[in-house]
C-alpha cells in the first residue's frame, strides 16, 4: 500500500477524544466526587473517602475509556 494512502486512511479513521477528570469536595468532609466529562457533558462519576483516591479513580476509568475503541 503506497505511503500517501495508508496516511490518508489513517486520518479518517482517528477519532481524538478530550476526556477530562474533575475531582471535587463534597459537603461531607471525608467525601470528594470525581467524574470523566467529555466536552462538558460528564459521562461516568463516582466518590471516594479522599482526594488522593478520588483522583487516582477518575484516573483509572479516563484511560480505560480511551483504551476502548471507538467505532467510526
Amino acid at each position: 500500500m503506497p505511503t500517501q494512502t495508508h496516511v490518508g486512511k489513517m486520518a479518517k479513521e482517528t477519532r481524538v477524544r478530550l476526556l477530562e477528570v474533575i475531582v471535587s469536595a463534597q459537603k461531607e468532609p471525608t467525601r470528594w466526587k470525581w467524574h470523566v466529562s467529555e466536552g462538558g457533558l460528564e459521562l461516568v462519576h463516582g466518590y471516594a473517602t479522599s482526594r488522593e483516591t478520588a483522583q487516582r479513580d477518575g484516573d483509572s476509568v479516563l484511560f480505560a475509556m480511551l483504551s476502548v475503541p471507538q467505532a467510526p
